[in-house]
Parts: C-alpha cells; structure tokens; sequence
C-alpha cells in the first residue's frame, strides 16, 4: 500500500491540474500514473521531474534499444519492480536480446551482453554503486554515444535514480493488472 494518498485531478488547483494534463500528454497517456499521482502532493517539483524523464525517454540523443537497456539496468540496481516491468517489456521491443535482458535482472557476468551494453552497464553500475566513472569507462561511453549521448546517458541515470528513491520512500503500487516481471 502506498504511504501517500494518490492525488487525483480533481483535488488540484488550476496550476496542478495543468501539471497533471502535461504529465499525461508527455507520456501520451489518458491518465497520470500512480507513481506520479503519489508525486503530486508537489505539483511544481513533480512537474520539472516528470518533464525531465519525458526528454529523456522521448527526445534522447540515446540509441532507443541503449536507452532502454541503461533504464532496466538502473532499475536492477535499485530492485524496482515498477520500472523494471515497464521498460524491461520497451527494451525487447527496441531489440535488447531476452538473454542481456534476463543477465542484468540476474546480475550474471558482463560477459552475456554485446560489446555496446558492456559499455551502458559499467557505466551504471560504476555511477550508482562507486558513485564514480573512470575516466576510461566514460571515454568508452562518450566514444560510443558521443558528447550528448554521454550526457543523456547521464541524466537517464539521474532521473530513474530519483524516480526509484521515490518509489523506496513513498510505495506506490504498481498499476492494476501489472506484475512484476523483476
């Protein structure tokens, strides 16, 4: 159960409830998700979050399947069933093998994945378990992905970091007929 009431539209001023539309016309969704609902008890710090996660996962200078791996990657790190189920689901459909996909849910060797997710999980894993990149595993990054990838990458880190420590504080559900696939 989650720890905060889900803020519905209704329950919102003028300013929030233009919020909550944006949240859903990013996503193209025909409503907020309950993780964003629980994040609506503020409105204007939810709203800068979400539209941060919306250009990153739709106008990203990340190739589709590389982005979607480092999401699920990040995910595995911070064990979230939410955004493991949901973009571990988007990584197959941008072309992540169901063998790299089921090597980062089990944290077998490195060496399952190809050559570029090699590069994405180091990335990840040295960001959120030293809190440092190495100067050589973020050339190899920069070098696969360019300037702005490596940054995009980056961000991608960030913000899937904050929305899973969200998700550790507040317990949002998962939405209703989903089950976890982590």
């Amino acid at each position: 159960m989650a720890r905060v009431p889900y803020v519905d539209r209704e329950q919102m001023d003028a300013e929030g409830q233009e919020i909550y539309d944006r949240i859903r016309r990013d996503r193209n969704a025909d409503k907020v998700g309950l993780q964003f609902r629980a994040l609506l008890h503020s409105p204007k710090a939810a709203g800068y979050l979400t539209s941060m996660g919306a250009q990153l996962r739709f106008k990203s200078a990340l190739p589709e399947s590389l982005k979607e791996f480092a999401i699920i990657v990040v995910a595995r790190e911070w064990n979230s069933d939410i955004e493991w189920t949901a973009h571990a689901a988007l990584a197959a459909k941008s072309g992540v093998s169901a063998a790299s996909i089921e090597a980062v849910r089990t944290g077998t060797a490195l060496t399952a994945l190809t050559q570029q997710e090699q590069v994405i999980a180091r990335f990840v894993h040295q960001l959120l378990r030293d809190k440092n990149v190495t100067d050589e595993v973020f050339a190899a990054a920069q070098k696969l992905l360019g300037t702005q990838g490596v940054v995009d990458l980056t961000l991608t880190c960030s913000y899937y970091t904050a929305i899973n420590m969200a998700q550790i504080a507040l317990k949002p559900e998962m939405e209703p007929g989903k089950t976890s696939t982590l």
